[in-house]
Parts: C-alpha cells; sequence; structure tokens
C-alpha cells in the first residue's frame, strides 16, 4: 500500500514540478509573461482608433498586429510574415511623422479588431494565425527601414510580372532603393494572371461613374440614346406618325441598332511603359491614367491588355498589384527555399538598412 501511494505522489507531483519549472525558463509557454507577447515589445508610441464608438490609445506594435491580418495570407511562411512587419511598421511611423498625426483615420491602414480577426479566419484558425502574426511582430519588434537615415517608402504587392518595376518605370522618379529585381517565380503564382469579362452594359455603367454620372441600367442607357436620336430627328409631322404604327401594324419594322452596339465602350491603351504598365488610356475618348481606370474597373493591376469578345470586352491583367517593392509571393518562395528575413528585404530592396526605431 505504502508502495502505491508513493507512485502515486511521483507520477502526479514530480511532473507538475517538472512542468514549473520548465516554464520559468520558457518565453513561449508562459502566457501572458516574459519576452514572447505584445505588451512586452511596447515602442511606447501610441496610435489613436476608434472601436466601437470609443477611442482608444494603443501602442503601434499592438496597431500592427491588428494591420498585418489584412495585407498577407496567414498561411505564408513566417520569415515572410517577419518582413511584413518591417514594411507596415516603416510606412505607419513614417506616415505619423509626415502628416504629425497619431490618429488612425489619418493613417493608410485598416485595423482589423479581435473579433474582425477571428471571422478572417475562422474560430478553428484563430489562435494559430493570430499567434503567427504576434510573432512576427514580436520577433521584428522596433525594427524599420531607413536609407541615409530616413524612413523609406516601404512598398509592397502581391505578385510581380516576374521582376518588380522600378521608380523610374512606374512613378517617373528614380528612387535608389526602388529598382527592377527578378522574381522569376511569380509566374507560377495563382494570381499572376486575372482575366475579367464585361458585358457593353457593365461597361457602359463604369464609364459612367468614372465620369462622375449617376448609375444607369443598360435598358435606361439605350433609351436615353434613342430618344436623343428622335429629338435630333426631322420633324416630318403626321405623316411620319401614320407610317410608324402602319409598319408596326404590318409588323415588318425596318432593322433599327440593338441597344447593344448603342452602348459599346471604346477603350483604347494610349500609353503604356516597357514593361507594358500602361500610363494612359481613352474610355470614349476620355483620357485617363492606367490606375485611374484598373481602380474603376477592378483590375488586378495597370499592366493589361484589352480585347473585344462577344457582348464585350475582356481585360487581360498581369501581376497584382503596384509591381514596386517587395513582391509577397516572390518574398514567400525564397522564405521556403531558406532565405531569412534580412535577405528577402535586401533582395527587393536595395541599399537599405534595418534599423531599430528611436521614440524621441
Amino acid at each position: 500500500m505504502k508502495k502505491n501511494i508513493i507512485l502515486i505522489f511521483m507520477l502526479t507531483i514530480i511532473p507538475y514540478g517538472l512542468c514549473i519549472l520548465f516554464s520559468l525558463f520558457s518565453d513561449k509557454i508562459r502566457i501572458g509573461q516574459g519576452n514572447n507577447n505584445i505588451e512586452s515589445h511596447r515602442l511606447n508610441k501610441d496610435v489613436l482608433i476608434e472601436i466601437d464608438g470609443l477611442y482608444k490609445s494603443m501602442d503601434v506594435e499592438e496597431y500592427i498586429l491588428g494591420v498585418l491580418p489584412g495585407t498577407i495570407p496567414a498561411d505564408y511562411d513566417e520569415e515572410t510574415l517577419k518582413v511584413q512587419a518591417i514594411l507596415i511598421r516603416t510606412n505607419v511611423l513614417k506616415e505619423m511623422e509626415e502628416k504629425g498625426t497619431a490618429d488612425a483615420s489619418d493613417l493608410s491602414y485598416e485595423y482589423l479588431t479581435v473579433e474582425e480577426r477571428r471571422v478572417v479566419f475562422g474560430k478553428r484558425n484563430y489562435e494559430r494565425y493570430n499567434k503567427r502574426f504576434e510573432n512576427a511582430v514580436v520577433e521584428t519588434s522596433g525594427q524599420v527601414l531607413r536609407q541615409e537615415g530616413s524612413l523609406i517608402m516601404a512598398l509592397y504587392h502581391e505578385v510581380s510580372i516576374g521582376k518588380t518595376m522600378s521608380a523610374k518605370e512606374i512613378l517617373g522618379e528614380d528612387i535608389a532603393y526602388l529598382q527592377s529585381v527578378d522574381s522569376s517565380q511569380d509566374v507560377e503564382a495563382k494570381h499572376y494572371m486575372n482575366i475579367v469579362n464585361y458585358t457593353w452594359e457593365e461597361l457602359q455603367m463604369l464609364s459612367r461613374n468614372m465620369k462622375g454620372e449617376p448609375e444607369t441600367t443598360f435598358e435606361e442607357g439605350a433609351e436615353e440614346k434613342q430618344e436623343e436620336i428622335s429629338e435630333n430627328a426631322p420633324n416630318q409631322g403626321e405623316g411620319a406618325t401614320a407610317q410608324s404604327n402602319e409598319t408596326e401594324e404590318n409588323d415588318t419594322p425596318e432593322k433599327q441598332p440593338t441597344g447593344e452596339s448603342l452602348v459599346r465602350t471604346e477603350i483604347k491603351v494610349e500609353e503604356s511603359t516597357e514593361n507594358g504598365y500602361v500610363t494612359k488610356v481613352s474610355v470614349d475618348g476620355i483620357i485617363y491614367t492606367g490606375e485611374e481606370l484598373a481602380n474603376g474597373f477592378n483590375l488586378a493591376s495597370t499592366n493589361f491588355y484589352v480585347e473585344e469578345i462577344e457582348g464585350g470586352l475582356r481585360f487581360v491583367c498581369l501581376g497584382k498589384g503596384n509591381a514596386l517593392g517587395v513582391s509577397q509571393y516572390g518574398a514567400n518562395r525564397m522564405a521556403l527555399n531558406g532565405k531569412d528575413m534580412e535577405e528577402i528585404i535586401k533582395h527587393y530592396l536595395q541599399k537599405v538598412s534595418i534599423e531599430e526605431y528611436r521614440n524621441n
């Protein structure tokens, strides 16, 4: 009996004691303690944000944790998530400095609350994915990108066309750290090519929206065009009306232009860069930038060409995003091939240094 009591004691008390001892030396096991959480890696620089109608001050690192899930897939490699954390931190702090603000509504990013992250990740994946993003923030806490002492524009995009573009080609300005670099693995990405088909009706509505005109359905647009034709036609008196009625009764009307032919939208690429990024495009004779058209027509990038198809037009886009800076897909492929965060950053953003941000 005595031996059994001793055995039970050893099987219960000793493992419990070992767990306590191990937790004293493991930051990753200690919940809410140690160095592996946001609270212990504060930047001591706050963002003011409105949540559920109430304003709250939160540390920049906590704010970045809420921004990250909306900018990159949660299942990307941890090194890729670290890269993204540094990019977001650099941009947030740069905006806060340049705009002289701490108000989140003045910043370019959307903060996702815990509840919103649960919806995005799904109930089953929330803990796992949120922890991955938290680790990315914690393990890069305070790190930003600078060139010659100044915070850079830490640009990124989802997928390139096989190489990133230089700022000179896209922005018309030479920026040392935004040069064209190889990202050939991107051609294997799911979203390397994006095709969007629009009917003439949809194109009419989109073009009207771009011009700031009230939204109109296809039928309404056709009716307006028909009324315009009638108003501009020569006045032929009652005889014309009688002839029209007679034609209707005989059920042998002359062939009239269809509504579709009346609302055909002419879209023509006027100028593009050497790598196919559209800089100027005309829509029914009105000139827009490639970016304006991409935004107005929900295109994946400004690298596109247009084809006529039956009943409308097809837009074929290469790449996804602005093509500048870090390709997230390419960065993830580099990470999966063993490259670390610093190697990835210095491949895509040349002549930059990774430094600790000092909150003056």
